[in-house]
């Protein structure tokens, strides 16, 4: 199959977030005099994971994703004295600083960029996502950006595939494949929406049992041969 449009997500599809969101919370840790950030991490993803489940599910809006993951941290680790806006705000900053592409990604954005068009379909918030791309220098390779906190609708709703499909020029469904690691908001919200679907497992997930992705690579360089 010859695909005209690549659906890139961002987050552990083409940059390590795993890495830079790790970071930026110990740090964030660090300055306020908390030196058992390691311990505290994965109490924190948790409570993220949650957070982010409701807002893809429509439950909550962005504004309150911002303090509510930090609310909840601190409620469930009895932290006092911390402002969870302020905790955000600096998060968010620290992931620019640490972010990094994932081993591969820049090898294979140079081998697409002028045979395809791409795009990023991003479930992230506005002061990150962008600024992220362009820290890195990468904006120049895609055609188009969606940002779900930038337009209101997250993956996996319809609603998020018809503004990116529009942005991206309303391009044949079967020539557009959808790339990414979130089996929930990727790949089962490319197939719901009718696109073909290739789940990026790098980081060695249980292959899944209900949702079922067209295609699945182990690592980036995989991905040429099935677009081209």
């Amino acid at each position: 199959m010859k695909y005209d449009w690549i659906l890139f997500d961002l987050d552990n599809t083409l940059m390590d977030f795993h890495e830079a969101s790790k970071l930026s919370f110990y740090d964030l840790m660090k300055s306020h005099g908390i030196l058992h950030g390691p311990e505290l991490y994965p109490i924190y993803q948790q409570v993220n994971f949650l957070v982010w489940k409701d807002f893809e599910a429509g439950k909550i809006d962005a504004v309150t994703l911002r303090a509510k993951r930090f609310q909840d941290f601190y409620l469930k680790t009895k932290i006092k004295g911390m402002d969870p806006m302020e905790s955000n705000a600096t998060y968010l900053q620290n992931l620019i600083r640490f972010s990094t592409m994932l081993e591969g990604s820049i090898e294979l954005l140079d081998f697409l960029k002028g045979k395809v068009k791409m795009a990023i379909i991003t479930n992230g918030l506005r002061e990150v996502q962008r600024p992220r791309l362009d820290a890195l220098n990468i904006t120049s390779y895609f055609d188009a950006i969606v940002v779900s906190d930038e337009i209101g609708w997250a993956k996996p709703q319809k609603e998020y595939f018809d503004y990116a499909m529009n942005e991206c020029n309303q391009p044949r469904k079967e020539h557009t494949l959808v790339v990414g690691d979130s089996l929930h908001s990727d790949i089962k919200g490319g197939l719901e929406y009718g696109l073909p679907t290739c789940w990026c497992n790098l980081f060695g997930q249980e292959p899944p049992k209900d949702i079922l992705p067209d295609q699945e690579i182990n690592a980036l360089h995989e991905l040429k041969e099935i677009i081209l």
